[in-house]
């Protein structure tokens, strides 16, 4: 058969070349630049642009032959051949480009302190333990983060499946002076599709009134009974620290902890995961006690410590 190609509409099309064109439905204008197939460029004008990577498809392989001079029909289909190719390995290098920063993005999401926080919360409930069961894992987090000292916001759902069953958190929180604080921490039950929320902040143990020094025996014991009474603390389930209070808490582990005591121990940072890690703390460890929040210090009190044995660390 004669070789028209290049000579326009008057260029009679092989039958076997007249088929689908991957590189022109594809990579469109690009593909229309490197074939003299300058109607691609509709590309660019909206709506059109809708239809057009259709129309390329369709129509490419006869407008590339009638637009551009070609060696032989062989030679057409290897180079168009390289077109497709190419755009496969474009399209995957997209792909694994999005896919890959889609992880970057969640495994971060994943490490941040508002996550961190609200995976502790929801450790500690025992509604919680009830409905999933314990261990459980996580999955990767979806939503949205903004963080910029001081202040933040986050709305995060993660998936999570336990012992007993899985669900879904939804939480959303605040980030304030530099701490972050949970608004609301929902679990979605997969099999009931049953909402409870587990948002349960600690509320602050009352103060002792002071003791009567007259009922002291000396100046030294109501000191002594003074430092004792700034510690106990009235609250069901919640120990009183006897000895050094530091070294009281270190001798339980995180499930010996009540749930009133692991309540008071996440509003400070910690969970199950990192209780008694010699090698990750939370940041309230390194704060001194004018620095932590009235909710810390607060959370402290009910644990037994004060100004001068927090500090003492």
């Amino acid at each position: 058969m004669e070789n028209t190609s290049g000579q326009g509409k008057k260029a009679i099309v092989p039958p076997e070349i007249d088929r689908w064109n991957w590189g022109a439905f594809l990579l469109n204008w690009i593909w229309g630049i490197g074939n003299n197939t300058f109607i691609a460029l509709l590309m660019f004008v909206p709506f059109v642009n809708f239809i057009m990577p259709f129309v390329l498809g369709v129509k490419g392989s006869t407008w590339a032959w009638q637009n551009k001079e070609w060696e032989s029909i062989d030679h057409f289909k290897a180079v168009q051949k390289k077109w497709a190719y190419w755009t496969a390995i474009v399209y995957l290098f997209f792909i694994a480009a999005f896919a890959g920063l889609f992880f970057i993005i969640m495994s971060s999401m994943k490490d941040s302190d508002a996550f961190k926080l609200a995976e502790s919360q929801f450790e500690s409930s025992r509604e919680a333990s009830e409905i999933i069961g314990k261990p459980f894992s996580t999955g990767l987090p979806s939503g949205s983060i903004e963080s910029s000292e001081p202040s933040g916001k986050a709305t995060i759902s993660f998936g999570v499946e336990g012992s007993k069953g899985k669900g879904t958190v939804y939480f959303d929180a605040v980030k304030e002076l530099g701490k972050w604080k949970i608004n609301s921490l929902v679990l979605e039950e997969e099999a009931t599709g049953k909402r409870i929320d587990i948002n349960q902040p600690v509320t602050p143990a009352p103060v002792p009134a002071p003791v009567d020094e007259s009922a002291a025996a000396s100046v030294a014991l109501v000191e002594k009974v003074g430092a004792v009474a700034e510690t106990k603390v009235v609250k069901t389930g919640v120990r009183e620290p006897t000895g050094d209070v530091n070294e009281f808490w270190e001798n339980f582990t995180w499930d010996d902890l009540s749930v009133e005591e692991k309540k008071l121990w996440a509003v400070l940072g910690w969970n199950g995961r990192i209780w008694g890690s010699e090698s990750e703390s939370p940041a309230s460890e390194e704060t001194s006690w004018a620095k932590l929040s009235e909710a810390e210090r607060a959370a402290l009190t009910s644990l037994g410590y004060n100004k001068k044995s927090w500090n003492k660390e």
